[in-house]
């Protein structure tokens, strides 16, 4: 009997086995979609379109990018939300998704239990910039002067609570400085506004900035990483220039659904780390002043708990509001 019991138990166990090994294996059996919340072109389509034609190479499964602008990252947010948790919709995630659960009352997703963090792919450190007309070398000769003319510095963003907004915000915050803010309604004004002197200061992405500072239109002050970067290695960071334990990076990275099984995340999580390491892949980032990340699951959830309350720090202290 106990020898019989034996046999029915082991064949079971083989049995579920077998089972688990060929669920695991199943994935994917279609396509998979990425749905990023930004126009074509961009930093955040070039990431979505790079793990994607990886991804496809490596799991033998196309990968479609849907891009689903608008709404500050919200409408692409929703869809993903409510999208069955099977790994096969997911999210090309951004820094909005920290930002939004504070600068707005009420969103049409839970952002902590509707999605789960699956692989942080790259973070976006800022340049300050300024136009060489204003004789500024440093961050520190920006805060000379601005403590000399209170409130006759102004700086450009690409809107109310975006990156470049709240990353000077915070830098003022933590200085004291008078600076004013001057809203635009996006990138190209705010850094044509800068390049003609308009505005003397903006926080814009190394990508978008490198071309006209190589050029000798713009000045670098500081970058606002916590260590300098491969692309500007002469540019100090914020830190360096005296304002303890300042950072503010972006950051690109893939959430899905949750309840999407634990074996799928794990999976795209370690395929995705392996496509960023890849030195094609790799060098064009670093070569851009963008950093890739390297870390499993939790890793990223750690950095979006920092990065959430790092930005809700601020835009609570500003009084931030967007609905």
């Amino acid at each position: 009997m106990q020898k019989h019991l034996r046999i029915v138990m082991g064949a079971l166990v083989s049995c579920l086995a077998f089972q688990t090994g060929v669920a695991q294996a199943a994935y994917p059996e279609r396509p998979i979609k990425i749905i990023v919340p930004f126009a074509p072109g961009g930093v955040a389509d070039l990431t979505a379109r790079i793990i994607g034609s990886e991804l496809a190479s490596d799991l033998g499964q196309p990968v479609v990018v849907e891009n689903r602008p608008g709404g500050a990252t919200i409408i692409a947010t929703q869809v993903v939300a409510k999208a069955p948790p099977d790994g096969y919709t997911l999210l090309l995630g951004s820094t909005n998704f920290s930002t939004n659960v504070t600068l707005y009352k009420k969103l049409p997703y839970d952002a902590e239990k509707d999605l789960t963090p699956v692989a942080l792919a790259v973070t976006i450190p800022g340049a300050l910039i300024s136009p060489p007309s204003l004789g500024l070398k440093t961050f520190a000769d920006l805060a000379n002067y601005a403590q000399r003319n209170p409130g006759k510095l102004s700086y450009s963003s690409v809107g109310q609570g975006s990156f470049a907004h709240l990353a000077v915000e915070g830098l003022l915050q933590r200085t004291s400085l008078n600076i004013v803010h001057v809203p635009y309604s996006g990138y190209a004004p705010a850094l044509t506004s800068v390049l003609s002197g308009e505005t003397q200061l903006l926080a814009s992405d190394v990508q978008g900035a490198l071309p006209y500072v190589q050029a000798g239109k713009l000045q670098v002050l500081a970058v606002t990483s916590a260590k300098r970067l491969p692309a500007l290695p002469d540019v100090p960071t914020v830190q360096e220039m005296g304002v303890k334990d300042y950072q503010a990076v972006g950051w690109l990275g893939i959430l899905a659904p949750a309840g999407t099984p634990q074996q799928v995340i794990a999976l795209l999580n370690d395929r995705i780390n392996k496509i960023l390491q890849k030195p094609h892949v790799a060098q064009r980032y670093t070569a851009q002043g963008i950093v890739v990340f390297q870390g499993d699951v939790d890793a990223f959830k750690r950095f979006l708990s920092d990065n959430k309350a790092g930005w809700e720090k601020v835009i609570k202290t500003a009084r931030i509001t967007l609905n």
